[in-house]
């Protein structure tokens, strides 16, 4: 039997080694595990557990950032062509790393401003990731490391001190499927929390265009969620969701102008299961221009 502690990066024999994960947490032959680009949490015998080399793990990730950075890009592209931002986008994160600074108000003809982001992330790691994530694609985002059961006693606050326009709140979920009741909330690791903060963030803002929430994580309880209040939610199919897949929502809601309806199928098609893995309601974009420029 391997010798694991915590921190170690392994995968799961069963499931033909698909995931990579971080031992959390160890006790007797069982080891606690979180998904490292999947937003899932597990247990597993330690039989069934392969330690990864640095190799492994090195070719793996490699592939793997090399399918999110085309599907960022894939969403750029798609939002350029229907609404004429990518310039901007580009320019504007050109103009961050020229200046080390962050700022909407570009000195330009047009007045430009995407939509501002709130992310409460579960896990850490990710929300360091997703932060620099979100000023590559040159928007602002307030990212905080929040655990997903303290979600619901710190979203009403924070609202009122950001008052951002897009409200993101993920982590890592599970369902337990040896239960089989996809509709009983306590089959889920961490559900009940992103719906309680969901309900906390509607007590703030009811308003589904002024507020745009996306809420949920692997296998999340999709149909409650939503009824909550969320716009988007995961997981209708109760499948895993990449890291960034909220990220993909969030940025899609962004630079889509305030006097159109987010492209929902566009967003979908761009994360990691498609429909089976990201749903939502029809919603309006959250980008905004002006003039003259500032």
């Amino acid at each position: 039997m391997i010798r694991l502690k915590v921190g170690d990066i392994v995968a799961r024999k069963s499931y033909g080694y698909d995931v990579l994960f971080r031992v959390s947490n160890i006790y007797d032959d069982m080891v606690d595990l979180v998904g490292m680009t999947v937003r899932i949490i597990a247990d597993a015998p330690i039989y069934d557990l392969k330690l990864m080399t640095p190799e492994e793990i090195s070719k793996i990730q490699k592939i793997q950032e090399d399918h999110a950075r085309l599907k960022l890009n894939r969403c750029y592209s798609n939002l350029s062509s229907r609404f004429n931002i990518r310039d901007y986008a580009i320019n504007y994160d050109r103009q961050f790393q020229k200046n080390g600074r962050l700022d909407v108000y570009q000195k330009e003809s047009i007045y430009k401003k995407p939509g501002i982001i709130m992310h409460l992330d579960g896990d850490g790691e990710y929300a360091v990731r997703c932060k620099e994530t979100y000023k590559k694609m040159g928007l602002v985002a307030h990212a905080y490391h929040v655990k997903e059961a303290e979600q619901p006693k710190y979203i009403y606050n924070l609202l009122t001190r950001i008052r951002p326009n897009i409200l993101v709140m993920t982590g890592h979920d599970a369902f337990i499927r040896k239960r089989n009741d996809i509709y009983n909330i306590d089959n889920y690791k961490t559900s009940k929390y992103f719906i309680e903060a969901v309900l906390e963030a509607r007590r703030y803002e009811h308003n589904l265009d002024n507020l745009v929430i996306f809420a949920g994580a692997c296998q999340s309880y999709y149909e409650a969620i939503l009824s909550a209040g969320a716009n988007f939610a995961s997981a209708p199919k109760r499948v895993l969701i990449d890291m960034l897949d909220p990220i993909i929502v969030a940025e899609s809601v962004a630079y889509t102008p305030v006097d159109k309806f987010v492209p929902l199928a566009g967003i979908i098609a761009n994360t990691r299961e498609g429909l089976k893995g990201i749903g939502g309601v029809q919603t309006r974009g959250q980008y905004r221009e002006g003039m003259p420029g500032l």
